[in-house]
């Protein structure tokens, strides 16, 4: 055994213990009895003193363990028995809110995506019930769509009677000629004898060019031949 311990073993199994105890850290993400069991199997190896130990214990301890230890009223503990349940103690609070935790963000992500489900539903529902209303319109939307469609037929207006034709029936006698009353007031004021107008005579009237009724047509022709006749005595 000897033999065997001389060949293959360590040459310095101290020094190594304690070389491996001061190099001992325990990660973040760890349980702390991995820690402790590799600290208690280096450190059964020397004799170093109880605060040596201490010492060295809170030194491999992770920050969310060492920030609440030397935050402690009454100072960090010197021995260590007392450095190591207050490291449980911490890593045991530690662990537990962090199952707290866990169990609040895995609620608060159940509600969401329940809230997520049910406005997915009722945006689908929307949307179905519109697109069947816009494909089955109701009759009465569908009646006055198509009455507002249609365009209002006005009826056409009347024409108007044309009030630019000469009115000769108060002017002429029942034969259809000029009285002689108002053949003589013409020619006397010089006036047209077919529209009664003082800027012009008879046969430069521009009203006697427009289209009249039959009636007009023959009182208009009497009407020149009565003034051609009334003008012969007075160019004589």
């Amino acid at each position: 055994m000897d033999e065997l311990r001389q060949h293959f073993g360590l040459l310095d199994p101290v020094g190594e213990a304690a070389n491996m105890l001061d190099n001992l850290r325990m990660k973040p993400g760890n349980k702390i009895s991995t820690y402790n069991v590799d600290f208690m199997c280096y450190a059964s190896q020397l004799g170093w003193g109880n605060s040596v130990l201490c010492h060295r214990y809170y030194q491999g301890l992770p920050n969310r363990i060492q920030d609440p230890i030397s935050t402690q009223e009454q100072g960090k503990p010197t021995s260590f028995q007392d450095m190591y349940a207050l490291a449980m103690t911490i890593n045991h609070r530690y662990w537990e809110r962090d199952r707290e935790c866990h169990r609040a963000r895995q609620v608060e992500k159940e509600a969401l995506e329940s809230h997520s489900q049910k406005q997915g539903k009722a945006s689908t529902s929307g949307s179905g019930t519109a697109s069947q209303s816009k494909a089955n319109p109701s009759p009465v939307a569908s009646s006055t769509k198509n009455t507002s469609s249609k365009p209002s037929l006005s009826p056409a207006p009347k024409k108007q009677p044309n009030t630019l034709r000469v009115d000769l029936s108060s002017k002429l006698a029942s034969n259809g000629k000029l009285t002689s009353d108002e053949c003589k007031k013409r020619l006397e004021n010089n006036l047209c004898l077919y529209c009664s107008a003082g800027d012009h005579k008879l046969d430069s009237c521009p009203k006697k060019q427009t289209t009249v009724s039959p009636k007009g047509r023959g009182a208009s022709a009497t009407a020149d031949t009565q003034a051609a006749a009334s003008e012969k005595p007075s160019e004589k």
